[in-house]
């Protein structure tokens, strides 16, 4: 006779939380959400990003940069666009003045920054110091309704063809090499 494992456990909800305020606050619809976009990633075809932020900050209508946290060690943040569904979230209302902010900036670390584009082909990246997203529509702070903000990022989706390069690369024929094996043998 055969043994089935059942797991009645995995049809339950949530046992931490007990409260509809718990609930509230975990979701989406308690978030200022933002559209993030930037030229130089429609420029380049940028469909994902994997950076070193050691720095975020915002700069409001009048041009005033507002730290809003810092990394000393760097962060390792993989970025995706709007196409892939996710998207960042703060763990906690940013601590902002209230007012209009237009940018997020981004501040990079010099090393073990990637930009993967449309065709899936990645670039490394380095000396870059920030990179800006502008918000769209702005993002207005008043001084009572503090909220997490939600960072969805305006990137390019992969192109169909993308999905199709492993598949392609097993089928590529290898150049032979133009050296003779003596040739080899006496470098």
């Amino acid at each position: 006779m055969k043994t089935i494992t059942y797991y009645p456990t995995m049809f339950h909800t949530n046992p931490f939380a007990h409260k509809w305020t718990d609930i509230y606050n975990l979701s989406e619809n308690n978030a200022k959400d933002v559209e993030l976009q930037n030229d130089m990633v429609g420029e380049k075809g940028i469909s994902e990003m994997i950076v070193n932020i050691t720095a975020f900050a915002a700069i409001d209508e009048n041009g005033k940069e507002h730290r809003i946290k810092d990394f000393p060690q760097g962060n390792l943040v993989n970025i995706k666009g709007t196409h892939s569904g996710l998207f960042i979230k703060t763990n906690s209302a940013p601590e902002l003045n209230p007012g209009t902010y237009t940018t997020f900036r981004f501040y990079l670390g010099g090393s073990a920054n990637t930009f993967i584009l449309k065709d899936r082909s990645e670039m490394e990246v380095s000396g870059l110091e920030y990179i800006d997203f502008e918000i769209r529509n702005g993002l207005k702070i008043d001084g009572e309704d503090k909220k997490p903000v939600i960072m969805r990022f305006d990137f390019e989706p992969f192109t169909l063809s993308s999905f199709f390069n492993p598949i392609r690369n097993l089928f590529k024929r290898q150049k032979p090499a133009n050296r003779n094996l003596t040739e080899c043998l006496s470098s």
